[in-house]
């Protein structure tokens, strides 16, 4: 820590660090705002042990620079305030939020990866060849201050992946950012222990069992198929782009005399150069809940202004995505596009190793009866490429992985703000939480477990355990 200290005195040129102050932080990072003796202050990261590679602060540098001082985002809370604006300065606010994402998709990057310094990454064969993107007039433009490089996002990281020697990037095709993530998953389905445990269905005898071969076979299937799913007639939308994801109320800050203005967005962490389909288009903060369907005169009061608020929570929704139709189409597009079982093929590839085996052979199945009807797949009007893969017994596998996610989907509905999303939950919520997975797990051991060994393997492949 007092090596830290002095080096972020040194970076501003000041004498000495005066002060340390703990802030609040996300799960990968200690962070502490530094007080300098000639009053600048500086923030401080200290990584978890489940941060990642050493570079990925060095990448959200360079993300957040680039952000700010080329594209115009600002990178210094809107939940305070959020609660209590009116409907039309939520309206300006999400406004203000698409300004900035035009702002960010007025740029074309000429590769697919994570953005740098180009002095920080000079040890990598990754220095940047020719232009680094293309603006909004189509002009090619050089930055020799960034360079594009590794990737940084978490699926590359998780579950020991940071260990494996595979291509990190950057790529120079959308084929070849998505091949690569094939490839990534084939190798740390055989190479990493242990499998994790499955957090999207119950597992166990009478369920889906989860094993390497299954894992390997949807990876293989998907080194197969992954080019037919690219949608090749939205170019627009398959380019490597700068876009956040996370764009929640605990990440964007606003001005508290014009709460409709964003000052600032921050957790650029995971940021990468990435087609525009691969990211979440929706601000996070304006996903809908669902819609109380009680007639209005059998709610009582409290009801009443919770169905206001949801009635809000939905014209805002509808508002929003009529402004990106107009301002950012090509999010629009992306978000067609995402609805589409090739998207969810897709995403699905990206976690084989951990879950997406099961629901990934079941959409394999069901893409069979499609695979005619897709663009890359008709060479020219006469000819159709064959479905290149044997569906042979996987059905049955299918049915019991689909069971498994629907009791799951019923106890995340059970439990409803209790459940551990994204396998996380507040501290003051621990004990509760743990204490309702805990009879849900007891609940499936007394309905499946027939025999003593049927309820040891439902325990041991219960995902909730410490």
């Amino acid at each position: 820590m007092n090596e830290l200290i002095r080096i972020a005195a040194q970076s501003v040129g000041a004498e000495t660090c005066v002060n340390v102050h703990k802030c609040p932080d996300g799960m990968y990072n200690k962070c502490f705002v530094l007080t300098m003796d000639d009053g600048q202050e500086v923030i401080a990261k200290v990584p978890n042990p489940n941060a990642g590679l050493p570079r990925l602060t060095t990448s959200e540098v360079a993300t957040i620079d680039f952000a700010r001082n080329v594209l115009g985002t600002p990178a210094l809370k809107l939940r305070q305030v959020w609660g209590s604006m009116e409907l039309v300065e939520k309206m300006n606010l999400c406004l203000d939020v698409v300004r900035y994402q035009s702002a960010w998709l007025s740029v074309a990057f000429s590769q697919f990866g994570g953005l740098y310094y180009t002095r920080d990454i000079q040890n990598f064969n990754s220095q940047q060849k020719g232009h680094l993107y293309i603006d909004e007039n189509g002009n090619k433009v050089q930055n020799s201050r960034f360079t594009i490089g590794p990737i940084t996002s978490r699926e590359w990281l998780d579950h020991g992946r940071a260990d494996l020697e595979c291509d990190r990037g950057p790529w120079k095709s959308v084929y070849g950012y998505y091949k690569a993530i094939g490839l990534r998953e084939k190798l740390a389905i055989p190479t990493l222990d242990p499998l994790p445990k499955q957090t999207v269905m119950v597992c166990g005898p009478g369920f889906y069992q989860p094993d390497r071969s299954k894992k390997l076979s949807a990876a293989e299937w998907y080194l197969l198929i992954f080019d037919a799913l690219l949608p090749i007639e939205s170019e627009s939308i398959t380019t490597p782009c700068l876009w956040h994801d996370d764009l929640h109320d605990e990440n964007i800050f606003v001005d508290p005399n014009n709460p409709s203005k964003v000052t600032g967005i921050i957790d650029w962490q995971s940021v990468n150069l990435l087609p525009l389909i691969y990211h979440n288009p929706d601000p996070s903060l304006l996903a809908m809940t669902a819609q109380n369907r009680k007639i209005w005169t059998a709610l009582n009061l409290e009801e009443k202004v919770e169905a206001v608020r949801q009635f809000h929570e939905k014209a805002l929704f509808i508002a929003s995505r009529k402004v990106m139709l107009k301002k950012v189409p090509k999010a629009y597009d992306a978000i067609e596009y995402q609805q589409t079982e090739c998207f969810d093929l897709l995403v699905l590839a990206r976690r084989l190793f951990e879950f997406g085996e099961a629901h990934f052979h079941a959409l394999v199945v069901e893409l069979r009866e499609a695979w005619a009807g897709l663009l890359a797949n008709n060479t020219n009007t006469n000819h159709t490429k064959p479905f290149p893969i044997d569906l042979t017994e996987i059905e049955t596998d299918c049915q019991k992985a689909m069971r498994g996610m629907q009791l799951m989907s019923d106890f995340k509905a059970r439990l409803g703000p209790l459940w551990p999303d994204k396998d996380a939950v507040g501290h003051e919520q621990y004990q509760a939480t743990k204490s309702a997975l805990l009879a849900l797990r007891e609940e499936i051991i007394l309905e499946f477990g027939k025999a003593e060994a049927d309820k040891i393997e439902i325990a041991r492949q219960w995902p909730f355990d410490d």
